[in-house]
């Protein structure tokens, strides 16, 4: 009974085996992807907060990693106006996948350089760091992209926000609102994604950065100061155009 179990045991591993280099091998010349994402998009000024985006994509490479992305992506509310749309198009380069024994070897190396520097240096916790490197480096595959994304804005300039404070002997009243200036408009992008393979199935953690061309994002300062209590203020009015984003996503996409 135990020789059998030993030799089912060593039939299914040897099973295992192979079709992991099958898949290794399919992989990589796996041309298109499609899937999904979610993630944060903020303004990259101060006082402005995050908010949620999500979308899909597909992409198709070539046998060189060369290839290209298109897809839908819908932002809730950007520095607080709401529902943008867009259609994000990009070039695009990924190297070729690692094995699951070539990303353990590099992040067993990666690992062990880290916590050596780590210690030599002086570092609190070399541990830590070791382990963020060994992480790090189980990625399979990282891809580089540029390109736009043509939109539309639905939302509408937001209200006018009203704050008072003292400075001295002066009363400050502070007016801020952001214009949406146009309902259309197009972005500059350029990120990375790394991607962890199971199977055919890639989950996905991508950073980027955005340039709105259009001008779609001004914020507005109205600052009035009462000197001595008096009735009658001075305006001080300011404008700036929100034009630099970051966006931080994770997704899953499928390849065949």
């Amino acid at each position: 009974m135990t020789l059998r179990l030993s030799l089912a045991c060593l039939l299914m591993a040897s099973s295992v085996c192979a079709f992991s280099q099958t898949k290794t091998t399919d992989i990589n010349n796996l041309s298109d992807d499609m899937g999904f994402y979610v993630g944060a998009y903020v303004p990259m000024y101060k006082g402005q907060e995050a908010d949620v985006t999500l979308g899909l994509t597909y992409g198709y490479f070539n046998s060189d990693g060369l290839g290209y992305r298109a897809g839908f992506q819908y932002t809730y509310r950007v520095a607080e106006i709401d529902n943008s749309f867009g259609f994000p198009i990009a070039f695009a380069y990924r190297n070729k996948a690692l094995s699951s024994e070539g990303r353990l070897k590099r992040g067993a190396i990666a690992a062990g350089e880290t916590f050596g520097y780590e210690a030599i240096m002086g570092y609190r916790d070399p541990l830590r760091g070791a382990l963020a490197s060994f992480i790090a480096n189980l990625f399979s595959q990282l891809e580089f992209y540029v390109g736009a994304t043509p939109g539309y804005i639905s939302g509408e300039s937001t209200p006018v926000s009203t704050a008072w404070y003292k400075s001295g002997t002066n009363d400050i009243q502070e007016n801020t609102w952001t214009e949406r200036n146009g309902n259309f408009s197009l972005f500059l992008d350029a990120g990375a994604c790394a991607n962890y393979r199971i199977w055919r199935f890639d989950l996905k953690l991508s950073p980027a950065f955005h340039y709105n061309l259009t001008r779609n994002y001004v914020l507005h300062t109205d600052t009035i100061t009462f000197e001595n209590g008096s009735d009658v203020g001075l305006l001080e009015p300011s404008e700036k155009a929100l034009r630099w984003f970051f966006s931080m996503t994770a997704g899953l996409s499928f390849r065949f």
